[in-house]
């Protein structure tokens, strides 16, 4: 009974070493060399196309259109009665390279949490802007909507506890592409812009928001 343990234990053996010892497949170099030199290229190409894209981007980089309500003056609040807005937006593109192409700009305005004035169209048609450029975009004859409201609007302007200000928010909204010499973005993004104003007893712009931004949103 020992000696086929034996003859099993030699036959493993013999076949574990003849497993160990099988001779390994020549390494062919040159495949080796073209294969670090296609990769090399590779990495390289792509190492300058981003720093090329990432250089191009700190160059262009689009920054946000600029919004202010400029003027604005509500007509008829002494005789409390209807009430008509007017005055004028101020849109400025403070890129150096990048043009803007607004859609129709539609205005709104709200008041006491009420919408008196919706969606009036303000350009008749889309609006391109180049670089470094300030476009005025000018409103009229916007009548309040509801006798109501004329009424609360001319009581604001009359109480003295409140300083005679009627505080209202200017909407704005659109659609915006943006635009680098060729190259145009091919969709349209949603734009919202909110104005927070207030006028005064005489029905005018009061000038500490002359010169307030206007916030924007993009959804």
């Amino acid at each position: 009974m020992p000696a086929p343990a034996a003859t099993t234990a030699t036959s493993n053996t013999g076949f574990i070493t003849g497993r160990i010892r099988r001779p390994v497949q020549a390494e062919r170099p040159h495949l080796t060399r073209c294969t670090k030199l296609l990769c090399s290229a590779f990495l390289g190409v792509l190492f300058v196309v981003g720093v090329t894209i990432f250089v191009v981007y700190l160059a262009v980089r689009p920054h946000r259109p600029r919004f202010h309500v400029t003027a604005l003056s509500a007509a008829g609040l002494q005789q409390s009665g209807g009430v008509t807005l007017s005055g004028q937006l101020s849109i400025r593109n403070p890129n150096h390279d990048v043009a803007f192409l607004f859609d129709r700009l539609y205005l709104s305005v709200v008041y006491r949490d009420a919408e008196v004035v919706r969606d009036a169209d303000l350009t008749g048609g889309p609006l391109y802007q180049t670089p470094k450029t300030t476009t005025p975009v000018p409103f009229q004859g916007l009548t309040v909507g509801g006798a109501d409201a004329g009424q609360a609007m001319a009581r604001d302007a009359a109480a003295a506890s409140g300083g005679g200000t009627v505080a209202m928010t200017v909407k704005v909204r659109s659609r915006i592409k943006a635009r680098l010499a060729f190259w145009g973005n091919r969709h349209w993004h949603p734009l919202h812009v909110s104005c927070d104003v207030a006028v005064g007893p005489d029905g005018q712009l009061l000038p500490e928001y002359q010169q307030k931004r206007c916030s924007i949103d993009f959804f």
